[in-house]
């Protein structure tokens, strides 16, 4: 028996329940390729007490943090003295790793009060400014929520973050007993991402008439109750109320685990709800509205249908005001009802599927998206389209580019196939990547100068001086391209987050890391330059050639 001591880990996750699961599920797929170590989970009790039941079957101890039992005496020192035990407490654990994946405040300090001989993820340095050494949590922050172009769901991103190199799915319970019943989740934390109930009454109409043998599980929290009874109250379901039940605030979530186990079917938005049907590895429908982003945060299952609007004001941002909400319009209780008979069937969902049981107007304002597993992970494929929008042609140049860069794993990748539009669009963009490569050299260019004059016996400050203002102009004139061409703002923003973190005890080690990461830059900027000129090629010839006849 080895003597070996274990790995111990410490994972911090501060946010709401459907990033815990998330968490879990990359936690889980960390284990499968470290057997041996120790994993605590640090979490707010009032989103981890609930999910207990799963986290313990993948955490060896799970610390629940209470915030008020902080504030229990109204004295500052009482305060003080409280979380001073809180955190004694946790160090005397000694980890090896903390891994911050919640990038919030709280958990940034969290993190650094945390002893460990590496930290991960979000921390704040003695001045309290924001550090992030790892460069994957750096693409968190960096693009996550904010990048048009981010093809990575977030629990491959926390596996990348721990390391993992395969991916482990879960194995379904050839055994396992299903009924006819469908769970539904009609409820979102944000109003834009919520489907309404105007169209939930139509959905479960639809879906009730066409299946006369099928029972319908609505499961939410106790403040979604009232919602839920207006729903089956509607007069519309008046012949189906007996087959419709409301589960709202009755049942506890490993009471909708077990009912999601016992499904043939999920509907809801992205929620807690969608990535508890990816733990029980349910069939599900996931309606994507409002600031949801379907490649960041769908649930981690393969053959997940991922429905999002096609609108160009989607996805928004939760500071952008909306009352008319027109891509709630979009997607049509026609469309979701019929793919839900398809995979209660065993339908493939198709492009072919799609195009002969949906009509074009109920198609045409939507995109519906199939998760699938490959050698990176969970990958998100549009099935209502046979080709790709400039912003999907992006998705996939980044989906290489990160990958070779930040894991060293190469994707084998097909040029895309265009519209004349798409590929007009894509030679727009060249002279972006053009004027990105040109400020990217300028800033090894000065990096460099100053790297020199750091060598020299006697250093002239001016030069130092001037070759730093050099380079906060850079970095104006690239949020300047940014603006200008926005899906270039995940390389902009990575490497401008990347140039902010970077180890250095003086300027001369600063000088010399920006000098690796604008020479990082510029390569990833000529291998897009790259990229675009080969997928526009065959249309350029073809437009020559049709001039030439």
């Amino acid at each position: 028996m080895s003597d070996q001591k274990k790995l111990k880990i410490a994972v911090i996750q501060l946010t709401r329940i459907g990033d815990l699961i998330q968490t879990l599920q990359a936690t889980r797929q960390f284990r499968a390729e470290n057997p041996e170590t120790e994993i605590t989970l640090i979490a707010h009790k009032k989103f981890a007490s609930g999910l207990t039941f799963l986290l313990e079957t993948v955490f060896d101890d799970i610390i629940l943090i209470e915030t008020k039992n902080f504030f229990q005496g109204l004295e500052l020192q009482s305060v003080q003295r409280n979380l001073s035990a809180f955190l004694s407490e946790i160090n005397q654990r000694e980890f090896d790793v903390t891994v911050n994946l919640s990038f919030s405040k709280s958990s940034s300090y969290l993190n650094t009060l945390i002893k460990s001989q590496l930290t991960l993820g979000m921390s704040r340095n003695n001045r309290s400014e924001i550090v992030i050494n790892d460069k994957w949590s750096q693409y968190v922050y960096s693009n996550i929520m904010s990048s048009p172009c981010s093809p990575f769901g977030l629990v491959d991103i926390y596996r990348y973050i721990f390391g993992c190199q395969d991916v482990h799915k879960l194995n379904d319970d050839p055994e396992r007993i299903t009924t006819n019943s469908i769970v539904l989740h009609p409820f979102a934390s944000d109003r834009k991402k919520r489907w309404g109930t105007n169209r939930w009454v139509e959905l479960i109409y639809k879906l009730s008439k066409d299946h006369p043998n099928y029972t319908f599980h609505i499961v939410g929290a106790p403040e979604d109750h009232l919602d839920a009874e207006k729903i089956i109250d509607s007069p519309a379901l008046a012949e189906f109320k007996e087959r419709v039940v409301n589960q709202t605030g009755i049942f506890k979530l490993s009471d909708t685990y077990q009912a999601l186990q016992k499904a043939k079917l999920f509907i809801g938005h992205d929620s807690v709800v969608s990535h508890i049907a990816s733990e029980t590895l349910t069939k599900s429908i996931v309606l994507s509205l409002g600031t949801v982003r379907p490649h960041e945060t769908t649930a981690y299952n393969e053959g997940v249908i991922n429905i999002a609007p096609r609108n160009k004001c989607y996805p928004c941002t939760m500071s952008e005001k909306c009352d008319l909400l027109p891509c709630h319009n979009s997607i049509s209780h026609q469309a979701v009802a019929t793919i839900g008979a398809g995979l209660l069937k065993g339908d493939n969902i198709s492009y072919e599927f799609l195009r002969k049981n949906i009509s074009g107007f109920h198609l045409d304002s939507i995109k519906v998206f199939k998760s699938e597993y490959s050698s990176f992970g969970l990958n998100l494929r549009e099935v209502s389209a046979n080709y790709d929008t400039v912003q999907d042609v992006f998705k996939n140049y980044y989906r290489v580019i990160w990958q070779l860069y930040l894991r060293d794993h190469e994707i084998q990748a097909t040029l895309p196939d265009l519209t004349p539009e798409t590929s007009k669009e894509l030679q727009g963009y060249l002279e972006g990547i053009n004027n990105l490569f040109d400020l990217y050299n300028f800033g090894i260019k000065f990096s460099n100068r100053i790297v020199e004059e750091c060598g020299k016996d006697r250093v002239d400050s001016a030069v130092i001086k001037d070759s730093l203002a050099k380079l906060t102009e850079i970095d104006q004139l690239c949020n300047v391209t940014k603006a200008a061409y926005p899906l270039l703002a995940g390389l902009i923003d990575f490497f401008f987050v990347h140039k902010g973190n970077v180890a250095g005890d003086d300027i001369l080690e600063v000088a010399h890391a920006n000098l690796l990461a604008y020479y990082d830059a510029s390569n990833l900027a000529s291998v897009l330059n790259e990229f675009i000129e080969k997928s526009i090629g065959p249309q350029i010839n073809k437009v020559s050639n049709s001039q030439n006849i």
